[in-house]
């Protein structure tokens, strides 16, 4: 069972095959339109339309196509998110490092680390003190600090998913959990586009980062309106708990590690 790309009604078949080198592509019997003009595209056309949001795209890649590494696509999230994140806080620990007096080394470690807006970049600070998570070490840390975090995330937005259609009793048909972990999946892959910044030194990252921030969100809200077939406000309330957990994890994890990390300390 296919799924037409521009009303998202059922299909059973896409195209007709007369011949080994010539096909037909079919019409979907409800909009008229051609059920899936991507099977005779370049995947390349295919991942310009994903860039650019477009909903036939998605419900090409995510119902009509024969892609299914999607866990391999996972583990390229987790690892270039985390490599972002662990170069950034490295470069940002080594400049403050040598733009701090060498005479108030130990005061002014504890008064600066106090300052810090990033519970991780904290924790990177405040690391050396702690004689933890050191070096490479860091990155360890931030894989499964992002691993926690992205499950939190689809945790919740699968949770909030499940209330909504028992509350409101519009569950779409064709909708799984699995159709929707995939999408969460692709649509999060815009985060991605922030290893341009270690190619390319930004002179003030975070505009960079609040401009890829929102780009991601867009892509979750296209992904999640094709499987869900909600509207802007029904994706914005399935994923807006899920944003809420995953910036609880990303800062609470530090926090208590650091509280627990002081209180060994203490004790010893």
């Amino acid at each position: 069972m296919y799924t037409c790309i521009n009303c998202g009604a059922h299909v059973d078949e896409l195209y007709r095959r007369y011949s080994p080198s010539v096909l037909k592509v079919l019409k979907c019997e409800k909009c008229g339109n051609l059920a899936d003009k991507y099977i005779e595209y370049d995947p390349v056309i295919v991942l310009v339309d994903l860039v650019l949001l477009e909903k036939p795209a998605y419900r090409h890649l995510l119902y009509n196509s024969d892609f299914n590494a999607y866990w391999k696509l996972m583990v390229v999230l987790i690892l270039g998110e985390s490599f972002r994140k662990w170069t950034s806080y490295e470069e940002e620990s080594r400049a403050r490092d040598s733009s701090a007096p060498s005479s108030s080394s130990s005061s002014s470690s504890s008064s600066s680390s106090s300052n810090f807006t990033d519970p991780v970049f904290e924790l990177f600070a405040r690391s050396s003190g702690l004689f933890v998570f050191q070096g490479e070490r860091n990155f360890y840390f931030l894989l499964a600090h992002t691993a926690l975090s992205l499950t939190a995330f689809v945790c919740v937005v699968l949770l909030i998913t499940e209330l909504r259609w028992m509350l409101l009793g519009s569950r779409p048909r064709r909708y799984k959990p699995t159709d929707l972990v995939r999408a969460l999946i692709i649509g999060g892959c815009a985060k991605l586009l922030g290893l341009l910044g270690i190619v390319w030194q930004h002179a003030a990252p975070e505009p960079h980062h609040i401009l890829i921030y929102g780009y991601t969100v867009l892509c979750l809200l296209t992904a999640y309106s094709v499987v869900c077939e909600s509207g802007r406000t029904g994706s914005l309330i399935g994923l807006a708990g899920g944003l809420l957990a995953h910036n609880y994890v990303y800062n609470i994890i530090p926090e208590l590690y650091l509280s627990t990390a002081n209180v060994t300390l203490l004790q010893a």
